[in-house]
């Protein structure tokens, strides 16, 4: 082991010393990012569900696509690019 290590060169221990560095801020984002994601008010927002479904139940809201909705017709689909 000790063989090894005297041939790493000064250059090579720099690289090996940037590769950890890169690893140590990539776990400390993804850490901030996790801490973040668990304080209340970051992040996606949470769906109350009793609260939709009462409001479906009294006719606030419906249980069904918008009137105004249709299926993509081949013409749309061509004209926007999209695939059939």
């Amino acid at each position: 082991m000790t063989g090894w290590i005297r041939h790493l060169h000064h250059r090579e221990l720099r690289f090996l010393g940037l590769i950890g560095l890169t690893g140590a801020i990539i776990a400390g984002y993804l850490g901030a990012g996790l801490r973040l994601a668990g304080e209340e008010g970051t992040g996606w927002r949470a769906i109350d569900l009793d609260t939709l479904q009462r409001r479906i139940e009294t006719g606030e809201l419906r249980d069904r696509e918008a009137s105004w909705y249709h299926a993509s017709t081949p013409e749309e689909v061509q004209t926007s690019g999209g695939r059939k």
